[in-house]
């Protein structure tokens, strides 16, 4: 038998990460420091202090700092009420000066040693002072050594905290997304497949009258296929976001190969039978990953798929039915030097794992354009099905070269039907090119009307 097994196991036990902050694991109870679980609270803080801002950090770091002090203080003051002659005020026991408070002079030594700036008029007893300083003041000195080291783990803590907080706000991509997503349709709408997104180099009459004049220059064959496309065919929906470089009007502002990933999370049963039908069509099946599987894993399996309607089913042990995760392909996901605006654009065609399967089929059944009963906004509506597409850009700064980040969530209640943004790209009383960001959210009733109406 090997001696106080049982009290190293339970010393393990308590000290493990993995299981401080598990309230069951092997059956046996998560361990609390009087009823209170230390390793969820710092967990907890340190979350916290990446999210927050740089004045509440601060304000948090002050007070932990003072409650500490407030805390040894009154462990010092009770020394003092024990054994006064302990410690030193200006030469004598501490509270016999004229004029001095017993409470103020212990808050003086407790931030003194916590902060380890070296003691002034007031420090602990030593022998030089006539005391019996080995047999009654010992306690004073083990106070005093513990609080310092407190105070330097504290001081290291708060400055790692701080140092990761400012490469996290170096890493963080300073662009804004759009709050709304716009979903436009229609022939009149979509006959010249994003002509009027362009960037906006002068005024929108300017850019109609640069539309008719390429309109009349084209030969009499354009001019036929476009009438019998006007006639006929009614392009595929386009559901659209857009983001904005917060540093355009810097310099080295830019953010450098940016690339935009998407990835839309399904109705689980909707999706189901989607895919049922889509495999029974090509013999495939979905890819599966379970509750063990990254973040990373997820993300390097959606890269990894060929085909964008692939999914993946994400099994959860808290939940009864799957999440079911889908790329989304953009039209332009890449951009080489992002310095302005950004539209991320995709087509809700026969392959697009947006709509359900029945659009889909309606959809390639009408040879790839949309169908015409189903050409306004509540058809479409009702034939998407999603819970929330997940935008994410990813680049290097120009600035100071580092791999910056951001990402954006979108849910459906978010979708505008009918409506396109506004451009926010205009020309200065110098000539030069300017963007307004307060414009990023600003929407207009596309052309041909048709938009759902704003509650």
């Amino acid at each position: 038998i090997i001696p106080c097994q049982s009290f190293r196991q339970n010393l393990c036990f308590c000290c493990s990460r993995s299981t401080m902050n598990t309230d069951d694991v092997q059956g046996l109870p998560a361990k609390r420091v009087l009823g209170f679980d230390v390793n969820a609270f710092i967990a907890d803080t340190l979350s916290w202090s990446y999210r927050t801002s740089y004045l509440l950090l601060a304000l948090d770091f002050a007070a932990f700092y003072f409650g500490f002090c407030v805390l040894f203080a009154l462990l010092y003051y009770w020394v003092a009420v024990a054994q006064p002659a302990c410690i030193n005020s200006g030469g004598v026991r501490i509270g016999d000066a004229p004029g001095a408070r017993l409470a103020s002079d212990c808050f003086h030594l407790s931030w003194t040693t916590f902060s380890t700036v070296g003691y002034g008029v007031i420090s602990p007893a030593t022998g030089a002072s006539g005391f019996e300083v080995p047999s009654k003041c010992v306690g004073v000195g083990i106070l005093g050594s513990f609080e310092a080291f407190v105070g330097v783990l504290y001081a290291g803590t708060c400055g790692a905290i701080l140092f990761g907080k400012v490469l996290r706000s170096q890493n963080n991509a300073q662009v804004y997304f759009s709050d709304p997503i716009v979903v436009r349709f229609g022939r009149e709408e979509l006959a010249d497949r994003g002509t009027a997104d362009r960037v906006v180099m002068g005024s929108l009459q300017s850019m109609r009258e640069e539309q008719e004049k390429e309109e009349g220059e084209a030969n009499d064959d354009k001019e036929s296929d476009l009438e019998a496309r006007e006639e006929g065919d009614i392009p595929c929906p386009s559901l659209e976001f857009r983001l904005v470089n917060r540093l355009h009007g810097v310099p080295s502002g830019e953010i450098v190969e940016a690339k935009l990933e998407c990835v839309a999370i399904l109705d689980p049963k909707i999706a189901q039978l989607s895919s049922q039908g889509s495999s029974n069509e090509r013999g495939e099946t979905d890819s599966v990953i379970n509750a063990d599987s990254t973040v990373a894993e997820l993300i390097t399996a959606l890269r990894e798929q060929d085909r964008p309607t692939t999914s993946l089913a994400f099994h959860s042990a808290d939940s009864k039915e799957p999440r079911v995760f889908t790329r989304l392909t953009l039209d332009a996901d890449e951009h080489p030097y992002f310095r302005r605006v950004w539209f991320g654009r995709h087509r809700l065609d026969e392959h697009s794992p947006l709509l359900t399967r029945a659009a889909r089929q309606r959809v390639k059944a009408n040879g790839g354009s949309w169908p015409a009963d189903m050409n306004d906004y509540h058809s479409i509506k009702s034939s998407l099905h999603f819970h929330h597409i997940l935008v994410c850009i990813s680049g290097t700064s120009n600035a100071n070269a580092a791999d910056v980040f951001a990402q954006k969530v979108y849910d459906l209640v978010d979708v505008n039907f009918g409506y396109r943004f506004v451009p926010m790209n205009y020309h200065g009383r110098d000539g030069g090119l300017r963007t307004d960001p307060y414009l990023l959210n600003a929407v207009y009733q596309q052309r041909g009307g048709g938009g759902e109406p704003f509650m």
